[in-house]
């Protein structure tokens, strides 16, 4: 079993377990864990939810993108529409749950990881959590309602995340307010055997407090101005432009990941941020999923998966390779309604 569920006392806890590969998310998992939360929503016995891993170095890196690009190589379009269709939905669901959501978050976070532990009531980091939403490396964009989450940080700290794909550890994910509280990983056990008596978010928020400890940021709210100075423009080019007038070394590491990533996803990636920050989360999700068809249909996905996850040369070759021919055409093609194939939440279509 690649989910493993229990419950105990007044918790459901669902544990991520395929630590072998970094507990990414499969199409499988996905539909696992969405069935569990109905379940779990009608069980009146039950009080909350606790997301958890198996493993000490990853809570989730991601989804299984490398079985996209495997059927890239069929007839099929099947996965690639339908992964990203069931794992909004359960972004959707993880948001709109009834019940308190807890996470318990150790090692890697990103992509998929961060839609099912940044959504919830609470997400507790260890001390050692490498967080990212690094998606324009493999030439995608930040997903799984991250236009929502990035696009409501102070200034522009979102599109600088965005853009550059940043680790940020738990001392970061605090002073932004992504992660509420930080635990040492040799107390999860500890906390998770009192939390099974909770019965409402104040006692396992009192229960959570006793375990706290309170690392400080290097970066945040330090660099916040500074950041926001650099990446309040409309296009990537005039953010390159402005970083390469600092010297600082923030704005050269900046620069420098900026450079590795997929033009494409970069101009889309810059304009889904900007246009999440007057959506609601569920309009968010139903602009990210054309925005990931759109990325379906193209070339740089495939390529960066092929760099990253497969030959692992870490060379992609982009198409096209350079900002300036990313025409505004080519951006708008990814933010087009798909009609009758939108993500359907409920809710009446823009």
């Amino acid at each position: 079993m690649t989910v493993d569920y229990s419950v105990n006392g007044n918790m459901a806890s669902i544990t991520l377990n395929r630590p072998e590969l970094l507990n990414a998310l499969s199409f499988d998992m996905i539909k696992e864990i969405t069935s569990i939360l109905k379940s779990v929503k009608k069980d009146q016995s039950i009080n909350f939810v606790l997301f958890k891993a198996k493993g000490e170095k990853a809570f989730c890196s991601g989804g299984d993108v490398v079985k996209f690009y495997e059927e890239k190589f069929t007839n099929r379009f099947k996965l690639r529409k339908e992964f990203f269709y069931q794992e909004y939905k359960l972004n959707h669901t993880i948001k709109k749950f009834p019940k308190p959501i807890i996470s318990f978050v150790n090692g890697i976070c990103m992509g998929g990881g961060v839609g099912l532990s940044a959504h919830g009531s609470i997400m507790v980091v260890s001390e050692r959590v490498k967080f990212a939403m690094p998606e324009t490396a493999i030439g995608l964009f930040p997903d799984v309602g991250a236009g929502n989450l990035l696009s409501s940080l102070p200034g522009e700290l979102g599109a600088y995340l965005a853009l550059t794909g940043k680790r940020l550890n738990s001392a970061d994910l605090l002073s932004l307010g992504i992660a509420k509280y930080c635990v040492p990983y040799n107390k999860f056990n500890s906390l998770e055997e009192i939390l099974v008596k909770a019965k409402d978010i104040q006692a396992i928020e009192s229960k959570i407090k006793s375990f706290v400890i309170k690392p400080e940021s290097k970066m945040f709210p330090v660099l916040n101005d500074e950041i926001s100075n650099c990446f309040k423009f409309e296009n990537v080019e005039d953010i390159i432009s402005e970083l390469e007038k600092s010297e600082s070394d923030w704005a050269e590491e900046a620069i420098d990941l900026i450079g590795k990533m997929s033009p494409t996803s970069l101009k889309i990636t810059l304009r889904q941020i900007k246009l999440a920050r007057n959506m609601s989360f569920e309009e968010d999700l139903i602009m990210e999923y054309r925005l990931s068809q759109g990325c379906m249909r193209g070339h740089d996905f495939y390529e960066g998966v092929r760099s990253v996850l497969v030959d692992k040369d870490h060379t992609p070759r982009w198409k096209p390779k350079l900002l300036k021919r990313v025409t505004k055409k080519m951006v708008n093609s990814h933010f087009i309604s798909l009609g009758k194939n939108d993500l359907k939440l409920g809710l009446r279509k823009r």
